[in-house]
């Protein structure tokens, strides 16, 4: 280890030794010996309910609307007693949630979960065929939805009963949602017994290439997952006492803006359950919008910014973002790649004030994988942070055969916070707890993680590997390019030649040969694209920002 990263080393070892708030032991699940929190919640309502004691607090505000931390629970009691006593959802019933980001998304959930049901997100991007078949794997006996989800559910083959957000769609088969919530009942709701292994949440994949996998995650993962996040927060304090104390002094409360999907990891997780348990405002947007965040940025003094890095970039990159709009942020962070340069050269410039972060994870592994915030992610910005504590990896070459300490392979790891197979039964990506991810990376001399690529993604020109993600990340240094993918072309001589796709500006004079020198002054020869085509139309991405590569292929290199 360097003495730049030891601090953060000695911080993880007082963290987690025995007796420690966050110590980690072994334990059994399914025959496996996999690493966990032992002070970890035992199920996921027991952190939800946590939120109870804010009272007339600020929880959301949403458009017009503004909703305190009794006014939301309230509202989810409502809603779980209906669930019980008309909807006839029993411990361990799939209810599905299909709408956008909105406050009643979140009030669904929470009341999902305390009645003991599996709270089954869909992708609210999905138009018939995709949430018909999220209804058909899961087996949903309820769909909690607004109403164009529903139109897209009556158009498909999909029978299920509803309770629909937006009353003008409702009917007598198809009670409104309000309607339940604005009821009289003020019981309370006591969350049954549960074992720690029994289903809370069934999730989808982001379905890059394929059709998304069903990922179903018990109680305990998901608790181990939350004392994870919990466990880098006391980890970025311990490494940045002088930046952190500053912060904590400040009398400006925590105010985060939801900008992604409710209904993947980053979204749920790390921005809705663990503010809800803390106390903490959430200002929620209908979708990303940099103008429209810029705007909230300004008027409502957010301190808290998470998103993809393209996310981030749009939102700085922006003329009108000024030092002074960040002056209240203490912390802006993205994940799912490595933070480009760009990017951080914009958080030294702009946001200095704030702590950025960044990090690596799955939705097999509830977002646990690596992630780092404060300094060390200032001067490793290429990395995606330290491995988590629970969270074992191990790097396999072509062969399956482990790597040399530092030399990249693909990623496979095991968790306590991660599945042991898929919710169809599917396992082929398993073998003894260990989840082969598909991604492409390695862990240096640091401790820290860096991912490389995609096995998929990976372009093999005369027998040498490629990664793509290492030109997207040159090409997205130009001052002109808004957006990059670098995919694969078929060639006769090498067996695979680099292609690339630049967005850029309306209007703008793009030079390929240009942008050939550039990536010739950063790269190795093999990797310099052998063609560059512009368009002004911004790259198809999915709802995690990820980059949908068929898609590309197909529009600008159909042969």
């Amino acid at each position: 280890m360097s003495l730049f990263t030891q601090p953060y080393h000695d911080a993880v070892a007082q963290l987690t030794g025995p007796g420690a708030p966050f110590e980690v032991i072994n334990c059994s699940i399914e025959g496996l010996s996999l690493k966990a929190f032992s002070q970890a919640h035992s199920s996921l309502s027991d952190y939800l309910n946590g939120g109870r004691q804010h009272g007339d607090k600020l929880l959301l505000q949403y458009q017009e609307s503004t909703w305190s931390f009794k006014e939301f629970y309230t509202a989810a009691d409502r809603l779980s007693h209906w669930l019980v006593t008309e909807g006839n959802i029993t411990a361990g019933t799939p209810v599905a949630i299909a709408m956008r980001n909105r406050p009643e998304w979140l009030i669904a959930f929470v009341a999902i979960i305390n009645v003991g049901g599996i709270a089954v997100p869909l992708n609210s991007w999905g138009k018939s065929a995709e949430l018909e078949q999220g209804l058909e794997d899961s087996h949903a006996a309820l769909l909690i939805c607004d109403a164009p989800r529903w139109k897209y559910v009556q158009e498909s083959n999909r029978i299920v009963s509803a309770l629909i957000v937006d009353g003008d769609a409702s009917g007598p088969q198809q009670p409104d949602f309000h309607d339940v919530i604005r009821a009289n009942w003020t019981g309370s709701i006591t969350p049954p017994a549960i074992d720690t292994q029994t289903p809370a949440i069934l999730l989808f994949t982001s379905g890059t290439s394929g059709r998304p996998k069903g990922v179903m995650l018990s109680h305990f993962n998901c608790c181990q997952a939350l004392m994870n996040l919990e466990f880098i927060g006391a980890a970025t304090y311990m490494t940045n006492q002088d930046a952190m104390s500053t912060q904590l002094a400040s009398t400006t409360p925590p105010k985060t803006l939801l900008a992604v999907p409710l209904f993947h990891i980053s979204g749920l997780f790390s921005q809705f359950i663990v503010n809800l348990h803390h106390g903490r405002s959430l200002y929620i947007m209908y979708k990303w919008d940099a103008d429209e965040a810029l705007q909230l940025v300004r008027q409502e003094a957010i301190t808290v910014l998470m998103g993809a890095p393209v996310m981030m970039m749009e939102l700085l990159s922006k003329p009108e973002f000024t030092v002074g709009d960040a002056k209240q942020l203490t912390n802006i962070s993205s994940g799912g790649a490595a933070t480009p340069e760009t990017l951080a050269a914009l958080y030294a410039t702009k946001t200095a004030a704030a702590f950025p972060g960044g990090g690596w994870g799955m939705t097999e592994t509830l977002g646990t994988g690596a992630a780092f915030t404060g300094h060390f992610c200032s001067h490793r910005p290429m990395a995606s942070g330290f491995p988590s504590p629970i969270m074992e990896f191990s790097f396999l070459d072509e062969d399956g055969k482990p790597t040399p300490p530092g030399v990249a392979g693909e990623i496979n790891v095991r968790s306590s916070a991660a599945i042991q197979r898929y919710h169809t039964g599917s396992s082929e990506d398993f073998c003894e707890g260990w989840l082969a991810t598909g991604d492409v990376g390695y862990i240096n001399e640091e401790g820290l993680l860096f991912i490389c690529g995609r096995v998929k993604d990976m372009i093999i020109r005369g027998g040498e590997n490629i990664y793509p993600s290492e030109i997207e990340a040159c090409l997205t240094t130009l001052p002109l390019c808004l957006d990059a993918a670098v995919v694969g072309r078929p060639d006769p001589k090498w067996g695979e030649e680099v292609a690339a796709v630049v967005q850029v500006p309306p209007g703008t004079e793009a030079n390929s040969q240009l942008v050939i020198e550039h990536c010739q002054q950063q790269l190795a020869a093999f990797k310099v694209p052998v063609q560059v085509i512009f368009t002004e139309k911004p790259l198809p991405r999915n709802a995690l920002r990820k980059l949908l590569k068929n898609k590309i292929i197909a529009e600008y290199y159909p042969q």
